[in-house]
């Protein structure tokens, strides 16, 4: 008799199937002998062969949503809503895309606008695709409902990058309990001519115990621009102090929920549906309703709350109500642009200052606006390490390493440098940055060339667009040096990107593509092979969002 396995398409997660199969192996007796007993008297363990490697030929952000979908017909449906999100396993929906679909299938999360690379597209088509469905159940595994004894509480991705699950984070520092690190500095790096505004920003980790690696990721807690939570408030008709309740439970005072808790930079459709709901005026009533039930882009994505109850003056609720209708505020993850082997007890980051004028408001990035703005030298703000295992530079020091950054894509290779020039690394390093302005906007331009001079940098190939009248990126002088590219990957250099996914690291991607090709010979197939075996080799890496 043989040991019952269930499906993959059975409506269980991995770690939820293990567990079923090895019930089902210990109830039924199932070990292989005639009366089921192990030798030793004990229920036998459950065996099993280790599952080969899932595909998720889906899982590239360069594939459109349509191609991603496409790819993942037929597959369960946790898979078909992980094709759905914008693929870059960026962890600030608090998941990653696998393991945020899983959650989402198993109805442990119905919050379907966390991933926010993938934006209004990937919420309305997860609600598409729950309309067809029911959510699946959460099965009961040892006396608990969900995974790892969470209650049907999906598992958050703790600092160590495992999700909840495996080691503990550094330090005991994570999403849910941030170290609260001092700002050291703030600097800009782009001159006053720029038309950015990118800064260097540094924080204490002296005494926190929390550790990183060149490549990782830090976490950083925002709050909300001090103006704008005054503004929301007014708005709903609130003091402050009215006590709501915030994602986690416990209620606290408005201003304060509204600062550190919840998103008022964007609406969300619950809060939509409930103005609709409460509005004296039938007109607004009825508009906002053909809003909300339309489509989930029906709210114009360019609203902020205070957009929303300008718009809607008649539409207001109880404000605990309006506060909790709204979406849980998210970490921020940053490139970490520092070596802890450098800079011993800080962390480095590399930050643009998100700032537009919509209408007859400034609107302000949350996170960069906080780090930059709001957040004064020595004041303090809660972070946390996200390793990210699957962007590291070469265990050897010999190998040579390619590294494509663009504007404030320099982050993790500010990192790899230090580190490199730290350990005494003998391997070539070859960099590609690009911005707009040689002049205004060439980041760490003196560490560079620093690096330069001293021999840690072997290349530096830069390509500022706009300093000549047919602009010039960082793809173009990847092809102008495609034969010493070429000859750098058969020598066993790693290669490496960092930056916008899909503009920039889709550019760089066909350029890499079309230089294998033309260099090496080969024919469109076969260079896509030989690039598939770069990835699968962890010689191609990417840092993109």
């Amino acid at each position: 008799m043989a040991i019952p396995v269930l499906p993959e398409s059975a409506p269980f997660s991995g770690p939820q199937r293990a567990w079923l199969n090895g019930f089902f192996a210990g109830l039924l007796g199932i070990d292989g002998s005639a009366n089921g007993a192990a030798p030793n008297g004990h229920a036998p363990a459950a065996s099993a062969a280790a599952p080969a490697e899932e595909d998720f030929p889906w899982h590239d952000p360069a594939l459109k949503m349509d191609e991603r979908l496409k790819l993942a017909d037929g597959k369960p449906f946790e898979r078909v809503l992980m094709a759905a999100m914008a693929q870059l396993d960026c962890g600030a929906c608090g998941y990653v895309c696998k393991s945020y679909s899983e959650a989402i299938a198993r109805g442990e999360d119905t919050d379907l606008s966390k991933c926010s690379p993938g934006g209004k597209e990937t919420s309305k088509k997860l609600k598409e695709l729950l309309a067809t469905r029911k959510a699946l159940p959460v099965v009961e595994a040892n006396g608990h409902h969900g995974l790892n004894g969470t209650n049907g509480v999906a598992a958050k991705p703790s600092a160590n990058g495992t999700n909840g699950t495996g080691a503990h984070a550094p330090g005991g520092y994570d999403r849910k309990n941030p170290f609260l690190a001092p700002l050291l500095e703030c600097q800009k790096l782009t001159s006053g001519a720029s038309q950015k505004d990118v800064r260097f920003v540094s924080f204490s980790l002296r005494g926190s115990g929390l550790t990183y690696e060149v490549g990782d990721a830090l976490g950083l807690m925002p709050e909300n621009d001090p103006e704008l939570v005054e503004a929301v408030l007014k708005a709903m008709g609130a003091r402050g102090d009215e006590l709501v309740p915030t994602p986690t439970g416990p209620h606290v005072h408005a201003y304060d929920a509204l600062a550190k808790h919840y998103v008022i930079t964007k609406v969300s459709e619950r809060l939509a549906a409930l103005l609709a709901d409460s509005a004296t005026d039938p007109s607004e009533s009825g508009t906002l309703k053909t809003l909300v039930q339309d489509d989930v882009e029906g709210v114009p994505a360019a609203w902020d709350v205070l957009d929303l109850l300008e718009q809607f003056p008649s539409a207001r609720a109880p404000v605990a109500d309006m506060v909790a209708a709204l979406s849980p505020l998210q970490p921020r993850l940053y490139s970490i642009s520092s070596s802890l082997k450098a800079h011993p007890d800080e962390v480095h980051l590399t930050v643009g200052v998100v700032r537009y004028t919509q209408g007859s408001r400034v609107r302000k990035g949350v996170a960069s606006n906080f780090v930059t703005e709001t957040l004064r030298t020595r004041q303090k703000a809660g972070v946390f390490v996200h390793h990210s295992p699957g962007f590291r530079v070469p265990t050897s020091g010999d190998v040579p390493v390619i590294m494509v950054g663009p504007g404030t894509g320099i982050a993790p290779f500010r990192a790899f440098l230090q580190e490199r020039a730290a350990t005494g690394a003998t391997g070539k390093n070859w960099l590609f940055f690009g911005d707009q302005r040689r002049d205004t906007d060439f980041l760490y331009r003196y560490e560079l060339e620093g690096y330069q001079n001293s021999g840690v940098l072997t290349r530096l190939d830069t390509a500022f667009s706009r300093d000549q009248a047919e602009k010039v990126y960082v793809q173009n002088r990847m092809l102008e040096n495609a034969a010493e590219l070429w000859d750098w990957l058969q020598n066993g250099a790693h290669f490496y990107v960092c930056g916008d996914a899909r503009r920039m690291a889709l550019d760089v991607d066909h350029a890499l593509h079309a230089i294998v090709a033309q260099q090496g010979g080969l024919s469109p197939d076969d260079a896509k092979e030989y690039v598939r075996k770069l990835s699968k080799e962890k010689r191609y890496q990417r840092d993109v969002y």
